[in-house]
């Protein structure tokens, strides 16, 4: 029994579409080819076939000229150039770390603070001077380092505080008064 006149098999549609046989039972399995079984093969109607061809690459044609995902696939070819400089950025050294950027940062404003708060007792022992003289300049330092303190976290937006940056309310509340000023 042959193939009926308007049905050919699958390597005669692959001929007329510049396909192979495989693409076009692929093709079959997708549903985008209507096929009958005759004498053990399957059986594709040409004419319809190459519509149904013609409509599944204008549907494909439309599909990618959207613009939306026209522009979510350049969002996701930029994130992923992003990602690939970054690899290359790290592997040569270029990147550090923002955690041990920070670390370091903390460590070195905790040991500037530490000077500082060293200054008032160190130049009093220098120049002699007395209690009230040398809390006054411990005040003021603590006052400077304070100002210089939000200066730093009012330029960074959603900086958290902390402890070794940052002095304590209870700290600056003790010193608001200088003891000159309580001896006037």
């Amino acid at each position: 029994m042959e193939i009926p006149d308007d049905l050919e098999n699958s390597a005669v549609l692959a001929d007329w579409l510049g396909l192979s046989s495989s693409r076009i039972n692929q093709l079959a399995r997708d549903g985008i080819f209507e096929r009958d079984f005759h004498n053990g093969q399957y059986a594709f109607p040409l004419k319809a076939s190459v519509q149904a061809y013609a409509e599944h690459l204008r549907n494909r044609s439309v599909r990618s000229s959207d613009p939306r995902l026209a522009d979510e696939k350049l969002r996701v070819a930029a994130g992923q150039a992003d990602k690939l400089q970054i690899q290359n950025d790290k592997s040569r050294g270029e990147l550090i770390p923002a955690a041990a950027v920070r670390a370091e940062w903390l460590s070195v404003a905790a040991d500037l603070r530490a000077r500082l708060l060293a200054v008032p007792s160190r130049v009093a022992a220098k120049l002699s001077l007395d209690r009230p003289a040398t809390a006054a300049l411990d005040v003021e330092m603590r006052r400077a380092m304070q100002a210089l303190a939000e200066t730093v976290n009012e330029g960074v937006e959603g900086a958290t505080q902390d402890a070794d940056l940052n002095l304590s309310q209870s700290d600056v509340a003790a010193d608001t008064q200088t003891p000159l000023e309580g001896q006037k």
